[in-house]
């Protein structure tokens, strides 16, 4: 019972002292039914009695509880932040040697970073210091350059730009870019001033007769040095005395070099001047005479500006003036004048010698030395652009001179002589050998133009220079613009001429002959080009040129003017030739055909030998009646009812147009002199040239006129034999006309034609019909 009481009491006091648990207490105790009971009442007295006493304590000390109950739950509270505290604490740190750690880096870090900004704020304190110093120095300069210390404001400018090189905070920053431009701005002020004050002091007045250039010296005393000073102390302060000394070139010395004679006088006075006069008449000033007034401006300029003005490039721009001036201009024309143009070389050579001696590069380019090397090629430039500027204006030429030839044109060595040489010319003695061995050539009478002589004379005279010419290139291009003096003949008269050669018949058939004179040459020049090997261009193709050219405008000649004959002799259509034995109708034919001889009149007075040659003529003249036989043919046959009277009408107007044939007879004066000549002949030319030229069949004397009509007509009118043929064929039977094509006396005449005729001409009978058919079947 011990152990229940020990327990019972505890339950109710809540006061346990013994070992382990209070309900340990009970483990060894049995308890028995009664024992229970009375161990139940026990307990339920002491627990009223410790109810009242509790209830009572509560009353009694509710105030003191509430309080400490209060405090209890702030202080949990606070325990529970501090709990959290350390937890964060704890994972910050992790374990004690890691987390001390950590915070001593943590602390050597921040110390860095304020030193870092410690040493920042030090050199941008520095720097603003620098830029505050640069910013005083820049109002100083200007300064400087306002009040004319331009020689200080220029050391200034460099003492800036120096400083601010050096500094490294602000390099390659937009405030550097903008204080070496602010720096750069004041140089440029300072090179501007200088070369105002410089031009201030300077005056040029220039005319027709004199030029002047004065130098106000007063003005510059005690300046020329400041001014000097400043131009060493900027950068490209060379440029301002460039500018200047390129002024006085531009403004004085050109406008003197420009006149053809020029004297000067050079006196020293408080305001220097250096006089000029100027002529341009006849007379030139010569070579030595300009050298040494160009070395006077020089001396004058360094006497009153002193030497520094005329720096290298001003130097060699004087050179390269006397040099056009007395030099590039008059390049020598011909051997002669070349052989004397070596005391000019020489009076040029000694100048550019004393006027670059006072250049500080001794290596600069010497215009004068370069040039009097290349003398030989400047001379066949000379002589090759020459050439090329007469070929150009004679096919420009809108004066279209005439060459009448006497007789016709021997080609051989005294022809080639008369063309190459003159007093300052000779013939090259390689060139004579070639043509005395050439094969003799000839040219028929003709009219030329003078055009074509003067640009095949020049042709001659370049090939003569190149096998003078000992340099294989320029040998060369002398004999390349030998062929290309033709050649710019050749297609520049055509195009520049076009509407008069198809307007003027007389212009058309000059230019057939001066083609044809062209391609002869050409063919001659060849082949004594070809005995040189050094040159050896292409004649042959512009030989060709030439003939293709004359011929096409030859063939355009005259297919314009067959179709205005066509249209005089064709009777308005082919209708005129209906009801010819009408009086007006007939006199409608006669009118037609005389309009249509006096055209062709015209143009035979045109064409008439020696205009062109005799068998050029008979060509032309062929081709123009085989227009207007035609026309009378097709309109006679177009008719579809010709009747007896009609008939012998159209028979006489076809054979008072076959009259026409008495035009190719020429006076035999004119014709005998072609007689000798063939197309073999012209040896020097084409096969097909020669056919173009000459024929000696056509030249041949012929005591008849008509019988020398008829022949030439047969030959070169394919229509004539027609016309005569139609004529017959309207005054004979239709017997005769079977018979004739059968004996093929009507082989022009096609089948279709025939027909036509005979349908026009016969009444509709059974036998007509026998006939057309047996035509058909012939």
């Amino acid at each position: 019972m011990g152990g229940m009481d020990t327990f019972v009491e505890h339950v109710i006091d809540g006061d346990w002292s013994g070992e382990g648990r209070p309900s340990d207490g009970l483990l060894n105790t049995v308890l028995d039914l009664k024992a229970a009971t009375q161990l139940s009442q026990k307990l339920e007295q002491r627990l009223l009695l410790s109810q009242k006493d509790i209830r009572n304590s509560l009353d009694e000390n509710y105030l003191t509880y509430s309080a400490a109950v209060t405090k209890a739950e702030s202080a949990q509270s606070s325990i529970a932040q501090l709990l959290q505290g350390v937890d964060e604490l704890q994972l910050m740190l992790g374990d004690e040697e890691t987390g001390i750690q950590t915070r001593l880096d943590t602390a050597i870090k921040n110390e860095e970073q304020i030193c870092e900004r410690v040493q920042s704020n030090s050199a941008i304190l520095q720097c603003l210091t620098q830029l505050s110093a640069i910013n005083r120095e820049l109002q100083d300069m200007d300064r400087l350059v306002q009040s004319g210390e331009l020689d200080k404001a220029a050391q200034k400018a460099e003492s800036i730009e120096t400083t601010v090189n050096a500094m490294e905070n602000i390099e390659d920053t937009h405030i550097a870019a903008i204080l070496v431009e602010r720096v750069n701005l004041a140089r440029m002020n300072i090179k501007e001033n200088v070369l105002r004050e410089f031009h201030k002091v300077i005056a040029v007045e220039t005319n027709a007769n004199s030029a002047n250039l004065r130098v106000d010296t007063s003005r510059l005393k005690g300046r020329i040095s400041v001014l000097f000073a400043a131009l060493d102390s900027v950068k490209d302060g060379e440029n301002v005395l460039k500018e200047l000394a390129l002024y006085i070139i531009s403004a004085f010395v050109k406008p003197v070099l420009a006149a053809q004679l020029v004297t000067h006088d050079d006196a020293e006075s408080p305001t220097s001047e250096f006089n000029v006069q100027l002529s341009n008449g006849s007379d030139t000033t010569p070579t030595d005479g300009v050298c040494d007034l160009v070395l006077s401006i020089v001396a004058f300029v360094s006497r009153v500006l002193g030497d520094r003005v005329w720096v290298d490039v001003a130097l060699t721009e004087l050179a390269q003036l006397v040099l056009q001036r007395c030099y590039l201009q008059r390049i020598p024309e011909t051997r002669t004048e070349l052989a004397s143009f070596h005391k000019t070389v020489d009076a040029l050579s000694g100048f550019e010698a004393t006027l670059l001696a006072q250049c500080a590069d001794p290596s600069i380019e010497r215009p004068i030395q370069a040039a009097v090397k290349r003398l030989d090629e400047l001379f066949v430039e000379r002589q090759c652009a020459r050439a090329l500027e007469q070929s150009r204006r004679a096919a420009e030429s809108t004066a279209f001179a005439v060459y009448k030839m006497d007789t016709h044109q021997e080609w051989s060595l005294a022809f080639v002589q008369a063309t190459v040489e003159d007093p300052d010319t000779k013939l090259a003695s390689s060139f004579a050998q070639s043509i005395k061995e050439h094969p003799a050539a000839v040219f028929p009478q003709c009219i030329i133009s003078e055009s074509i002589v003067g640009t095949v004379s020049s042709a001659y005279q370049l090939l003569n220079e190149s096998m003078q010419c000992n340099e294989p290139g320029l040998a060369q291009r002398l004999a390349e613009t030998a062929q290309n003096v033709l050649d710019v003949y050749c297609v520049l008269f055509p195009v520049v001429h076009r509407q008069q050669l198809r307007k003027v018949p007389a212009l058309a058939l000059q230019f057939f002959n001066d083609c044809m004179y062209g391609a002869h040459h050409c063919t001659i020049l060849g082949q004594l080009a070809a005995a040189e090997n050094k040159v050896n261009p292409n004649w042959s193709a512009v030989a060709r040129k030439f003939f293709d050219s004359g011929i096409r405008h030859v063939a355009e000649l005259a297919e314009s003017e067959s179709r205005e004959l066509k249209s005089l002799v064709g009777a308005d259509n082919g209708t005129g030739f209906y009801n010819a034995s009408d009086e007006q109708q007939r006199d409608a034919l006669a009118k037609s055909l005389k309009r249509g001889r006096l055209a062709l009149t015209q143009l035979c007075a045109a064409m008439r030998p020696p205009n062109v040659t005799p068998h050029m003529f008979y060509r032309i003249l062929g081709r123009y009646l085989d227009a207007m036989f035609a026309a009378i043919i097709d309109g006679i046959v177009s008719v579809r009812d010709i009747g007896v009277d009609d008939s012998q009408v159209l028979s006489d107007h076809c054979r008072a147009a076959y009259g026409l044939v008495s035009l190719f007879h020429l006076d035999p004066e004119i014709t005998c002199a072609y007689s000798t000549l063939t197309s073999a002949a012209l040896v020097s030319s084409t096969d097909e040239q020669g056919d173009a030229l000459l024929d000696s069949d056509d030249e041949s004397d012929e005591s008849e006129t008509t019988a020398q009509g008829v022949r030439l007509a047969k030959k070169h009118c394919q229509m004539s034999d027609k016309l005569v043929q139609l004529a017959d064929i309207l005054m004979i039977s239709r017997a005769d006309i079977l018979a004739r094509r059968r004996a093929g006396l009507l082989a022009q005449y096609s089948v279709n034609e025939l027909v036509s005729l005979v349908r026009a001409l016969f009444s509709d009978t059974h036998e007509r019909a026998l006939d057309i058919d047996e035509l058909k079947r012939i």
